[in-house]
């Protein structure tokens, strides 16, 4: 490929031994447009530039093309991009953030932010004070600003995402400041925001906390600007006199003064070593040292300061002023011999077919390495695109005789450059270099292709970077229905069949460009589509995402479902208590009483909060079991008996509305009277407590102290089981040791429990005697091994002879002491082994 007839060393400029260099970017398009008219606001970056005429200067009708009150929007090659029409106050100042949002202070304090991309814009204010006395001059960071009201007071915004308005400190400040300037938060010790105030000779540093005269004498200063690091301050004052100190103002650097009658419009820093001073007719360039170098101008031109220079305007080109790198003067240098440069020059010798190409790269094959960086290095803060190609080339060669050698380098550098070019082209007018585009990350780049709406490239780029494309398909789909004539069903149609990537009329394939639809979802509801915006959020993977959007379209059914689909119980809450502050109590309860899983969870949270609502949701869904159940509940620790009576027949009154709840309303009536009886009993038995007792408790507490008859009153009145009330009459005899009446318990009748149980009590009682008593009437087969465990041998080898049991006999052999007894029990058991 031929090389361009300008070599880049003709657009350097010497300072000492630095060179700068001054490129020409774009000639602009907007062709015939007089800047002088207009307020002028220029995003970093390559940022848009915007127009907004100055309504200060009286105008002639038809003297300029722009004469509405609208905002103009510009690439930086002067390709109209947008306009913002703009209907508020007077404008006292307005910026661009690195999102490539607009900002505008109106003169009342109230604050609009504008993106490109056509969304509502946003509006917050800056405070009674600022309202009070209104806004006269803003100064902006990355995402926040200061303004300056009529009486010298600043208030202070550190995020504009999330606006908290603020005051300085007063300054005590009594005429307009000649200039001030403000320093970042992320540059100071403090890390709050400082503003840089000229007033009368001296600079004042005002902050949140308080602020500091720097006492200076050499003012006033017309221009303040401070170096991108934050650790330098450049002063104007007068005609041309500059001055460079340190931030806290104890040492001057250097010093120029520029003999002019022009007077200083702007002053940027180009770099953290040097500054760029416009006047009406030239650009200075002031050196470290206080060389200068100057930039004639045709017309004033608008300054745009960068990462690593400057870039200038005016109403015919767009330049960039920089630094020349290390890189670029080893390789391009006149009368460089660096191994770079040798290796550039052997790829002219290739193409030419010259026997001196060998010679050059043995000459330099030890230094090849550090050659081939350099070439690749140099290619990148190179912006005439022939030019990279060139060092490029010679950098492949340079590689291909290196054994070994890392090629990530140049595939990087080859992906970058051509992303970078695709940006600075005309077409989309955003002139970057590569410092400025590996400081921010890849995805801010794509977003700004998205803000002028060139999807197909952004597209491209995150295919050709391999990065993920999920927000250029999502701001595809937003600007489709956003300027969208069509139905929603077509729409629908449209949409789906780019976001699945097919041909239209090509059948489903079940995979989505897309992960999230929420922000698709959101727009189209905003434009009114939507049933289109419900047939999108179909497809919403997350329901965490969905259900919000739902609700907040008025789809609170909807909603509900996909919450419960999602399986997250904090979902549905989420959506039950929505509807819960949103809705009539009554419609409430009829739309969460659709859905068991709902219902359920409400119960829940009303049961655990204690919550009074919960009855009512009750009564209304006829829910006469647990409405009875609530009550229940709510009175377990309660002690007036007369009030938890009272409660209880109320509860049994709803539960008798349910015919399915019969023998849950028997329970209640039994209770009911058994609270009765237990108050009474307590009544009577002065100092003993009943109430809260069961009935087989109280029964047994009746017997305990005696009170048989009112035990056998209560049996019948409550129609106890017989065999229960003898269970509960042997323990509480038992208990009291009355012996006389068990006895009589024991023959009043057969016992419906046996007499074994007699026996046991006695026995846990320690009462063998009483329990011998109660042994003869036991089953033959269970005497022998009964009087065997209270230590009655004799009538224990007895029972156990009547039944004929010698495995008995001989275990009640071992277990006897005295010998007489034991010689019987073994003849007992010689007899019973012979005649069997």
């Amino acid at each position: 490929m031929a090389m361009p007839a300008q070599h880049p060393t003709a657009e350097w400029h010497a300072m000492q031994d630095i060179f700068y260099r001054k490129h020409r970017i774009y000639q602009m398009q907007w062709a015939g447009l007089d800047l002088s008219k207009f307020r002028v606001a220029a995003a970093s970056f390559g940022g848009p530039i915007a127009l907004l005429r100055d309504d200060r200067q009286l105008l002639e009708a038809g003297s300029a093309p722009l004469l509405d009150s609208a905002i103009h929007v510009y690439a930086a090659s002067g390709k109209s991009i947008g306009k913002i029409e703009y209907d508020g106050l007077h404008i006292a100042g307005f910026s661009w953030n690195t999102r490539e949002e607009l900002i505008c202070v109106q003169e009342d304090g109230n604050v609009r932010v504008f993106s490109l991309s056509g969304q509502e814009p946003v509006s917050f204010s800056l405070g009674p004070e600022a309202k009070e006395k209104g806004i006269v001059a803003c100064r902006f960071w990355d995402q926040g600003l200061v303004a300056m009201t009529s009486e010298y007071k600043f208030i202070y915004v550190n995020d504009i995402g999330e606006p908290k308005p603020r005051l300085l400190a007063d300054a005590h400040i009594t005429e307009m400041p000649y200039s001030w300037a403000i320093v970042p938060p992320h540059l100071t010790l403090s890390h709050h925001v400082e503003v840089l105030v000229s007033t009368g000779r001296t600079v004042l540093a005002v902050d949140a906390a308080g602020f500091q005269d720097q006492l200076l004498d050499q003012g006033p200063y017309t221009q303040i600007s401070v170096s991108p690091n934050g650790r330098l301050v450049a002063l104007c004052s007068g005609y041309g006199r500059i001055q460079v100190v340190s931030i806290d103002f104890q040492r001057s650097f250097s010093e120029f003064n520029h003999e002019t009658n022009e007077e200083l419009v702007d002053i940027v820093w180009c770099g953290n070593d040097a500054v760029v001073v416009s006047f009406a007719s030239e650009a200075v360039l002031v050196g470290p040292f206080g060389d200068a170098l100057s930039f004639p101008h045709d017309t004033p031109v608008h300054l745009v300061q960068e990462l690593d220079g400057v870039r200038m305007f005016n109403s015919s080109i767009h330049e960039f002023l920089f630094k020349v790198s290390n890189d670029s003067k080893s390789v391009f240098q006149i009368g460089s011999t660096s191994a770079s440069a040798l290796l550039f020059d052997a790829l002219d010798s290739i193409r030419t077919h010259s026997s001196r190409a060998d010679e050059i790269v043995r000459s330099i094959r030890d230094e090849m390495p550090q050659a081939v960086d350099t070439c690749i290095a140099a290619a990148g803060a190179e912006p005439i695109v022939e030019y990279q190609q060139a060092l490029l080339r010679a950098a492949s060669m340079g590689k291909s005789f290196l054994p070994i050698y890392n090629g990530d380098k140049l595939v990087d550098m080859c992906r970058s450059l051509r992303v970078i070019n695709s940006l600075v082209s005309y077409n989309v007018g955003i002139p970057v270099s590569l410092m400025q585009f590996q400081s921010l990350p890849f995805e801010e780049w794509i977003a700004r292709l998205l803000n002028r709406n060139l999807h197909q490239l952004a597209l491209r780029m995150c295919q050709y970077m391999e990065a993920p494309s999920d927000q250029v398909y999502i701001h595809w789909a937003c600007a489709k229905i956003r300027a969208s004539t069509l139905d929603d069903d077509a729409l629908y149609r449209v949409l789906r069949e780019r976001l699945d990537g097919l041909q239209p009329g090509a059948p489903s394939t079940g995979t989505c460009a897309i992960s999230s639809y929420v922000d698709v979802a959101e727009v189209a509801d905003k434009c009114g589509y939507k049933r289109l915006a419900i047939k999108l959020l179909q497809h919403e993977p997350r329901a965490a995402n969905q259900v919000p959007l739902l609700i907040s379209m008025g789809q609170e059914e909807t909603a509900m479902d996909a919450a419960i689909r999602s399986g997250d119980a904090d979902l549905v809450y989420f959506v039950i208590f929505h509807l819960f502050k949103a809705m009539p109590l009554g419609d409430f309860f009829q739309v969460i009483g659709r859905t068991s899983v709902a219902s359920r969870l409400f119960e829940k949270y009303c049961i655990e909060l204690g919550a009074p609502v919960l009855e009512d949701y009750y009564f209304q869904d006829d829910a006469f079991a647990k409405s009875a159940q609530l009550i229940l509940v709510e009175n377990l620790g309660e002690r007036d008996v007369a009030k938890l009576v009272a409660n209880l027949k109320v509860a049994l009154k709803i539960l008798n509305n349910d015919k399915s709840c019969v023998l849950e309303s028997k329970a209640m009536d039994v209770q009911i009277r058994l609270l009765q009886t237990q108050q009474q009993l307590e009544y009577d038995m002065s100092g003993e407590q009943f109430v809260g007792l069961s009935l087989n408790e109280t029964l047994a507490k009746c017997l305990a102290k005696g009170n048989y008859s009112r035990a056998s009153k209560l049996r019948n009145e409550y129609k106890v089981p017989e065999r229960r009330y003898y269970w509960v009459k042997l323990h509480a005899l038992v208990q009291r040791r009355d012996w006389a009446e068990l006895a009589r318990l024991a023959n009043a009748r057969k016992s419906p429990i046996g007499y074994r149980p007699f026996v046991d009590e006695c026995v846990a009682a320690l009462q063998y005697q009483e329990a011998a008593k109660y042994i003869q009437r036991c089953e033959p087969g269970e005497r022998a091994s009964m009087y065997l465990r209270i230590g009655f041998f004799r009538e224990a080898a007895q029972a156990a002879a009547q039944i004929k049991d010698i495995d008995m006999l001989r275990q009640i052999h071992v277990s006897v002491r005295d010998p007489s007894l034991q010689t019987d029990i073994g003849q007992q058991i010689e007899q019973l082994v012979n005649r069997s």
